[in-house]
């Protein structure tokens, strides 16, 4: 029986990962990295367009996490809630 899983675990979680076979998560991860890397360095940049100065310190670390959060929750819903 599977159990009721929490908020954060829902939409953060990385059960799925767990899930797939060896070749398919090295592919994954890889793919994974690349797409958060460039959906970040596309942050970056559109920030730097909108307010003409590169982010520096705060509004860097809050766009890395914030990005992170949204990335974990899309692949999450996409690849491991929805598959199942």
């Amino acid at each position: 029986m599977q159990e009721e899983r929490g908020f954060f675990s829902k939409w953060f979680g990385f059960s799925g990962w767990r899930l797939m076979s060896a070749k398919t998560r090295i592919f994954t991860q890889i793919l994974y990295r690349v797409a958060f890397l460039f959906g970040l360095a596309l942050l970056i940049i559109g920030y730097g367009y909108v307010t003409g100065s590169e982010p520096g310190g705060s509004p860097l670390i809050a766009m890395i996490v914030i990005w992170y959060m949204a990335f974990q929750a899309m692949i999450n819903f996409i690849f491991v809630e929805g598959s199942r």
